[in-house]
């Protein structure tokens, strides 16, 4: 049986977890946020695109400029062994 493998999941507008599928993505958001699961629906969560996850580079608010990231998304992501919180933006 193959094993299925963690995605990255944008849920809502600031938020993004791994997850194994949508309804996991709006869970893990859920359980580490506090917020209500009434609160976000399927059509809240979109896969995280390739061009997403390989980016080496963020813009900081507090900073005003870009700056170099110390792993992509991807290599976070293969780290994992479970589903988790990964990032989130105001």
């Amino acid at each position: 049986m193959p094993q299925v493998k963690l995605k990255a999941y944008q849920v809502g507008d600031n938020d993004i977890v791994a997850a194994y599928d949508p309804a996991g993505a709006i869970q893990v958001l859920c359980d580490y946020s506090g917020y209500p699961h009434a609160e976000f629906n399927l059509e809240d969560v979109d896969l995280v695109s390739d061009a997403m996850l390989d980016n080496t580079e963020a813009f900081d608010q507090d900073e005003g400029k870009s700056m170099t990231l110390e792993k992509s998304l991807r290599q976070e992501l293969e780290e994992l062994t479970e589903p988790a919180y990964l990032h989130g933006w105001e």
